[in-house]
């Protein structure tokens, strides 16, 4: 009898692995597996995921084109994607049916970054200096902005189009500073260069509060598969808790689902660690006050002609009980 029912467990286990297999996921990551990431990564690894009935498929985009990812889920080819709140925004005001379901990081994580052997100190000191930056027409409206608030106006600075290779054009001295990560390229000029920094992040310097990372879906995803996106970020819930409470765990099933980058554990670990309180809070992003003026903002600086309403821009019907509403 005791084998016959440790029998109808185990085919019991076996069935709903199979229905888990059956309710697929596809999440397009916002660039190729990072620090930034690991929650996601404990998810699977813990089975967060599966116990929740999901087969999560984790993506790198294809092309590295921060627009890629959020492309990829307005048509349907993905269920979920990684962009920045941003992004999103600008997207959503011309029409694409895209909407942030919940957040994996949750501040800014951009900045302007300097050496401060060019004797930066302050953002008045970028007087008569040039800024490189990569993606237009975002951060030379970002960098602008910040700039204002310390009475600079364009004509006062001069930005630099370097394309992807910031870093080389600020080392080299092409520029004197660069629109950079906090968690990325400042540790890898501190770490790599030996080089002493000046950062200078957004939210204290003119830019409003907000995620740095949300994961978005299109219009009939977010009504179709609303029960499978709960799922999902119910199990992000949990990995998130792992993560906060084991960090060094939760780094290592990381590199474990990403063997390449245990050849730069030690680095990955100083991502990670510069990372690791902003997971706090996350999947959650229901605070839309920040979401409104975050807009007003994009829609100050010309970045967006018209603002989206906000229950098509974001929605919290769909997170864990414990975010509230």
């Amino acid at each position: 009898m005791m084998r016959f029912l440790a029998l109808a467990v185990l085919v019991g286990v076996g069935v709903f692995a199979l229905g888990a297999a059956q309710s697929q996921v596809v999440l397009v990551l916002d660039w190729l597996p990072n620090p930034n990431h690991v929650p996601l990564y404990v998810a699977q690894e813990m089975g967060f995921f599966a116990a929740e009935g999901l087969a999560v498929s984790l993506q790198a985009p294809t092309a590295f084109d921060p627009s890629d990812p959020a492309k990829l889920a307005a048509s349907g080819r993905a269920d979920l994607a990684l962009t920045t709140p941003i992004n999103l925004i600008v997207i959503r005001a011309q029409d694409v049916p895209l909407t942030a379901v919940g957040s994996l990081i949750q501040k800014p994580l951009g900045g302007l970054l300097a050496l401060k052997e060019r004797g930066i100190r302050t953002l008045a000191d970028f007087k008569g200096r040039k800024i490189g930056y990569s993606l237009e027409p975002e951060e030379p409206v970002l960098w602008a902005a910040m700039l204002e608030t310390v009475g600079l106006k364009p004509g006062d600075y001069t930005l630099i189009n370097v394309g992807f290779d910031t870093l080389p054009a600020l080392l080299t001295g092409q520029v004197d500073a660069i629109g950079a990560f906090r968690n990325v390229e400042k540790i890898l000029v501190e770490v790599q260069e030996g080089k002493e920094t000046v950062f200078f992040p957004f939210e204290e310097h003119g830019i409003p509060d907000h995620p740095q990372l949300v994961f978005i879906a299109n219009e009939t995803v977010t009504r179709q598969k609303s029960e499978l996106l709960r799922r999902f970020l119910k199990a992000l819930g949990r990995a998130v808790a792992l993560t906060l409470q084991d960090p060094d765990r939760a780094l290592a099933l990381f590199l474990r689902a990403n063997p390449d980058l245990q050849r730069e554990a030690e680095l990955n670990r100083k991502f990670f660690e510069a990372t690791l309180a902003l997971f706090a809070g996350a999947p959650c992003h229901n605070q839309l006050a920040r979401w409104e003026k975050l807009q007003s903002f994009l829609s100050e600086k010309k970045l967006i002609e018209r603002q989206s309403d906000l229950s098509q821009l974001v929605t919290v019907n769909l997170l864990p009980p414990e975010c509230g509403r």
